[in-house]
């Protein structure tokens, strides 16, 4: 009977054990379960999960309130844990007794023994089937001849070659069907024939990504092959684990050396890589954007010039794949022929409309954030919505409408998938529940451009709810439906996904809580969201306490996940610290989150520090964050000595996060230099920084020539950079010559931009018409741009509708950016229908937002 057993946590050996004992607790405690869950501030669940066994080895802090609301000291409870803890250890020692070794063979096969077939595997195109062959003529090879792209393919290849001289990442961009992985293929089996190449053919399974190169299964002299690297990037916390160890393998040299070799489009490129607006706001992709920064990136051209062809003409003949795509294709876009684009795309503006609803669908859940593989039930209850009640009716009138329009949209021609391939599971995979599909590449891209102004209808949100594959495709749908305001559908979303424990989900349920009044209820599921990995709703709800000079319940509540590592509730604890005047707790606490893998906290350290007056101790630990792959310490107590008037060891330790291979230091030792009044040093040291393709430090160096005087050699810089993939640079350099008091030269940079496919040049240029008092020009350059697939310019043309008296087309602009995704332009849309006398509409936009038709939504629960 639990209530005769006897309390000792000494005896504690086993998982069982302990819950066997919080169970004896549990049982013993006078008022019941629920009310000692409320008394612990915990969770039922995680008590009914601690007194029965599922949470194996509990948190330190979700074990000391438990045992502290039971009368309990809680020292030898957490003793017991300790103890737990300690055999979960060394049991993964026995299983891999030398973490230094590898515990199976090195992952991958070699380069040199691959052969076509395996290019394939590897996410090659498969090319179209030539037609008109002669009889008895000998099979083709599988992949016609390679094309060479000069200035493309040779940078490639130098980039691929240094990784022979260290670990390094090379990053291939460019837009869908281009050739970047075949140009990564060929660039490998061309110089690095003798190393292994390794393909994680499995992105799904992100998980087995992390534990393998936790465990140095990847060899030295190893190619990490992440063909659409966003599949191992974007995905929220275990994306970025990927990024961790990714970070971790390429900055131990003991390891090395190794080629992080990848492919992604530019728009998952510029989503892995942005900075929030705000420092509090939610960082998701923070250690991505740090393995990217540190990267090299080359772009892969859209097509082929005219040059290039005419030299690539008899190996064009050679093939008859190659010939017959040179002369179908439009502005030499030869790969996007060979892949099939033109095909796919014909396929899908001249499909009926059953056919076209269910790409809309398909299309809609994969720009919107849902997964590769798209369940057969979400397409067959979203297709619906996509037709008007004329055209559905004449669909509906054939029961297997759906079935007819799979069977042509999955249809191969001429060797080539169709518009959605079948996912098949790999043997000894369980089969899915449901068929599931995926969307080809090139019409998945396509979607993304032709759709961006659109939102889908409320059959699409419902079919996600009950049928999006995963709980975190739930969520990254209710995300993208809270953008537009949907927000009915995005808490249906939402409340599907945190019933399976999802983060993001709970976190978003813990804030609507908290802005209805229910304090209790937003703490509670924001300590779920925190122990499944989302902290950043308690932490809020941490700093509203200590906002209302409750700091121990600040500190109390933030304790809650502590114990899960989570260096952002440290970093967050140590902050709490050092404002109650407690530097050692802060510095203890900053520690911990340190060895929890946060470089800020090592940052915030290093100017306690500092602060203290032991600025040799922070150097100390500047050089040590910078030994364990964080040399942005260095480069910040580099600038924090700068500021002091101290340049000469600013440089010092600039030169130090130089030497470990911190992407912005060369550029700001040429800032330094420059200061110093060296300008043909920092020039130098510039364009060596200039010669790894990075945006910024193009930008910088066209600053150094133009503010040189040297006016033609800062846009001769900016031209050469448009033409390599950076049109950015001629954007900067037209803002600093408006600075300059020369709008007509920037309008020139501007216009030059734009030809260079930078459709925020647009915007610029626009703003430039707009403040010469040119509204009318400024309007129809924002037009251009929204035509360009440019959401921002809905906004702004908005604003200027608004300030021409035009309420009803501001309106219509502020509805369209909201479709696009755009949250602020609901707070627009309610302020301006405030300003027109419409008080009750604009509250009610606020609290309950949007139908999915675009209307204001009726009240909901």
């Amino acid at each position: 009977m639990v209530w005769m057993a006897a309390i000792d946590p000494a005896r504690i050996r086993t998982s069982q054990d302990l819950a066997e004992q919080l169970a004896v607790l549990s049982a013993r405690y006078p008022h019941g379960v629920h009310h000692l869950a409320a008394a612990a501030d915990l969770s039922p669940a995680t008590v009914h999960a601690l007194i029965t066994g599922r949470t194996a080895v509990p948190r330190a802090g979700t074990l000391e309130s438990f045992v502290e609301t039971c009368g309990q000291d809680p020292v030898p409870w957490l003793a017991a844990r300790a103890r737990l803890v300690e055999g979960a250890r060394s049991k993964r020692a026995e299983v891999s007794p030398d973490p230094d070794r590898p515990s199976e063979g090195p992952l991958g096969r070699v380069i040199g023994e691959l052969d076509e077939r395996d290019a394939l595997a590897l996410g090659v195109h498969q090319a179209f089937a030539a037609t008109g062959m002669a009889s008895g003529a000998a099979p083709m090879p599988v992949l016609p001849p390679y094309l060479d792209r000069a200035g493309f393919d040779d940078r490639l290849r130098e980039a691929v070659t240094a990784a022979g001289e260290g670990s390094r990442l090379v990053m291939v961009i460019g837009d869908s069907s281009t050739g970047k992985t075949r140009a990564c293929w060929e660039a490998i089996r061309a110089e690095l024939p003798d190393w292994r190449v390794w393909h994680p053919l499995t992105p799904e399974r992100l998980l087995a990504v992390v534990e393998a190169l936790r465990t140095r299964r990847v060899a030295a002299r190893s190619v990490i092959w992440l063909n659409e690297a966003q599949f191992y990037l974007q995905p929220q916390q275990v994306g970025e684990l990927v990024a961790a160890e990714l970070q971790a393998l390429l900055a131990d040299d003991s390891r090395g050396p190794v080629l992080v070799l990848g492919s992604m489009w530019p728009e998952f490129r510029r989503l892995l890589t942005t900075t929030p607006q705000e420092a509090s706001a939610p960082d998701p992709h923070r250690a991505a954007r740090a393995l990217l920064d540190r990267g090299e990136e080359v772009t892969a051209p859209a097509c082929f010039t005219p040059g290039q062809l005419t030299k690539l003409a008899t190996a064009v003949a050679a093939d008859p794949r190659l010939a017959t795509a040179a002369k179908r294709a439009r502005g030499g876009q030869i790969n996007q022929e060979l892949a099939g684009a033109p095909e796919l795309l014909r396929r899908y503006q001249q499909g009926g409309p059953a056919v076209r609803a269910v790409l809309w669908a398909a299309m809609d859940a994969r720009r919107l954030g849902h997964g590769p593989y798209l369940p057969e039930p979400l397409l067959q209850e979203a297709a619906p919505g996509y037709l008007d009640d004329h055209i559905w009716d004449q669909v509906a009138g054939d029961p297997d409408w759906f079935i007819a329009a799979l069977d042509e949209l999955t249809a191969t021609h001429r060797r080539l998938p169709g518009p959605l391939i079948e996912h098949r599971p790999r043997p000894g995979q369980t089969p899915p529940p449901t068929p599931q599909y995926r969307l080809a590449d090139y019409l998945e891209q396509h979607g993304r451009t032709e759709r961006i102004f659109l939102c889908p209808p409320a059959t699409f949100w419902n079919a996600a709810a009950h049928h999006a594959r995963t709980p975190e495709d739930q969520a990254a749908l209710g995300e993208a439906a809270e953008d537009r305001w949907r927000l009915r559908h995005a808490d249906h979303l939402y409340r599907h996904a945190a019933d399976t424990g999802d983060p993001h989900a709970l976190s978003y349920l813990a804030k609507r809580c908290y802005k209805v009044g229910d304090h209790a209820g937003a703490e509670r599921l924001a300590r779920q969201a925190a122990d499944a990995g989302n902290p950043h709703e308690l932490i809020y709800l941490a700093s509203q306490r200590e906002g209302a000079c409750d700091r121990a319940g600040a500190e109390r509540l933030a304790r809650q996940v502590t114990d899960a590592g989570n260096p952002e509730v440290l970093r967050y604890r140590a902050g709490l610290h050092e404002r109650a005047g407690n530097p050692a707790g802060a510095e203890r606490l900053a520690w911990q989150a340190a060895d929890a893998g946060s470089p800020e906290a090592l940052l915030y350290l290093a100017d306690m520090r500092e602060q203290a007056g032991d600025p040799a101790s922070a150097e100390q630990l500047a050089h040590h964050a910078a030994g364990a792959g964080h040399p942005g310490v260095l480069m910040h107590l580099a600038r924090r000595r700068e500021r002091a008037g101290d340049r000469a060891k600013a440089e010092q330790l600039c030169q130090h996060a130089v030497d470990a291979g911190h992407p912005a230091a060369l550029m700001y030792l040429a800032h330094l230099r420059e200061q110093a009044g060296d300008p043909a040093s920092a020039e130098q040291l510039a364009q060596h920084a200039a010669d790894a393709r990075n945006t910024g430090d193009l930008m910088y160096l066209a600053d150094l020539r133009e503010r040189a005087g040297d006016r033609a050699g800062a846009e001769q810089l900016a031209q050469h950079a448009a033409g390599a993939g950076h049109p950015g640079v001629l954007m900067h350099l037209a803002i600093l010559r408006t600075r300059a008091g020369d709008p007509a030269s920037a309008e020139q940079l501007c216009q030059h931009a734009v030809d260079a496919g930078h459709p925020a040049a647009l915007m610029y240029l626009a703003h430039l018409r707009e403040q010469a008092g040119d509204p009318a020009s400024a309007e129809q350059l924002y037009r251009q741009a929204i035509d360009a697939g440019h959401p921002a310019a809905l906004m702004y043309l908005a604003h200027l509708r608004e300030q021409a008296g035009d309420p009803a087309s501001a309106e219509q602009l502020y509805r369209q950016a909201i479709d696009a995704g755009n949250p602020n332009a609901l707070w627009s849309l309610a302020g301006l229908r405030h300003r027109h006398g419409d008080a009750e509409s604009s509250g009610r936009l606020h609290w309950f937002g949007l139908d999915a038709d675009g209307e204001v939504e009726d009240p909901w629960e």
